[in-house]
C-alpha cells in the first residue's frame, strides 16, 4: 500500500470513529425521497449496521432493498463550509433478523459505541437491525480532493472533475 494511499484510509477510519451518525437517504415506493439520519457500527469488512425503529419512514424505506449513506464532519471542524470532509455510499441493504447469529453480536458492537441506551431498545419490539452494504462510494477531502472508494476503503481513485 503507498503511503498516499495509507493516508487516504487513516483520514477516512478516523472520519467514520468521529462521527457516531450517518445521514441516510432512503425512497418509498412511490419514490418520494427522504433525508434522515441514525447511528450506526462499521464492521472491519466495511457492512454498516443501523438498528432503527419502524415507526421511523426511513425503516420502511430500508425494505426496498437500496439507501444512500453520508458520513459527514461536523460544520463546527471545518473553515470552509463548502469544503466539508466526506464520505458516501450507495447500499444495498438486508433486515438482519433476531435468529440470525449475527443480531446479538451487533447489537453488543452498537452498545459499546452508543451506550447504555441499546440495551433499552433492544428490548422494544418495534425496532430493527439493517446491514447496509456499500457497493459503490467516494470520499471527499476539502475541495479538489475527491475521490472513489471501495467499501472496504482499500482502493481510492481519484476523480478527475469533468
Amino acid at each position: 500500500m503507498t503511503e498516499e494511499l495509507t493516508q487516504l484510509r487513516e483520514h477516512a477510519c478516523e472520519l467514520i470513529e468521529r462521527c457516531k451518525s450517518l445521514h441516510l437517504a432512503t425512497v418509498d415506493q412511490h419514490a418520494k425521497p427522504l433525508a434522515s439520519y441514525a447511528p450506526f457500527y462499521r464492521t472491519d469488512n466495511g457492512d454498516y449496521f443501523i438498528f432503527v425503529s419502524t415507526l421511523s419512514s426511513h425503516t420502511g424505506n430500508l425494505a426496498g432493498g437500496t439507501a444512500s449513506i453520508l458520513i459527514i464532519d461536523d460544520e463546527a471542524r471545518t473553515s470552509q463550509i463548502y469544503a466539508r470532509n466526506r464520505l458516501g455510499f450507495d447500499c444495498y441493504c438486508q433486515q438482519v433478523r433476531r435468529e440470525d447469529s449475527l443480531y446479538e453480536r451487533i447489537l453488543d458492537e452498537l452498545e459499546r459505541r452508543h451506550g447504555a441506551v441499546i440495551q433499552t431498545l433492544r428490548t422494544l419490539a418495534d425496532f430493527r437491525l439493517y446491514r447496509l452494504r456499500p457497493e459503490s462510494g467516494s470520499f471527499v477531502i476539502g475541495f479538489g480532493q475527491a475521490y472513489e472508494v471501495s467499501p472496504d476503503l482499500a482502493n481510492f481513485s481519484h476523480v478527475v472533475p469533468g
